[in-house]
């Protein structure tokens, strides 16, 4: 897969706080700033940074078809694709939806196209939901649930999925299970 030419991540530092990283060279707890992320945006180790960092760009650098509003810092979702060999039986492509901020209200409608665009195509669509500092996320496995409201493009449901999950600093859910790192390799 190739990035989109041109698209840069600009101010956007989502994927320098939100993920876990686990290297031999560096490791970050989930939702934690990276201590070299400069006060202003942009990496203080750059021409030097870790592997992990040079090889990661979210989905949204790679899919053209989403817009500019798509950026993480701008949409509050960091796309991530799930490694092939993490994927359950049955799946090809699989993608996180990492929710880091509440979505503007213009931006919902094509959220929710999207995930059932991908629950309808087959694409193996987990939601996520960032925790606090050094905590892993919430998560839940939306396809079983949503497939039927997918292919009949039924919105409702994925929108009451999200609220449920934009809810949780409030009230837990039942269908949102807390990430361990010994889940990371069974996702």
């Amino acid at each position: 897969m190739e990035l989109v030419a041109g698209r840069q991540c600009g101010e956007c530092t989502v994927c320098c706080i939100t993920p876990h990283i686990d290297t031999t060279e560096f490791q970050k707890a989930p939702g934690v700033r990276c201590p070299h992320l400069c006060a202003s945006g942009g990496c203080s180790i750059y021409a030097t940074r870790y592997a992990a960092c040079r090889e990661y760009h979210c989905g949204w650098r790679y899919l053209g078809f989403l817009s500019e509003s798509w950026r993480p810092d701008r949409s509050g979702v960091l796309i991530a694709f799930t490694p092939p060999d993490e994927l359950p039986a049955g799946y090809t492509t699989g993608v996180s939806l990492i929710l880091v901020a509440r979505p503007p209200s213009g931006f919902t409608r094509a959220l929710y196209h999207y995930v059932a665009h991908l629950i309808a195509d087959g694409v193996h669509v987990i939601l996520a939901v960032a925790g606090p500092p050094g905590e892993y996320p919430s998560v839940a496995f939306l396809n079983g649930e949503l497939r039927d409201a997918a292919l009949k493009t039924d919105h409702t449901r994925i929108e009451a999925i999200f609220a449920e999950a934009l809810a949780l600093s409030d009230t837990p859910s039942p269908r949102f299970k807390k990430l361990m790192p010994s889940d990371i390799a069974r996702q």
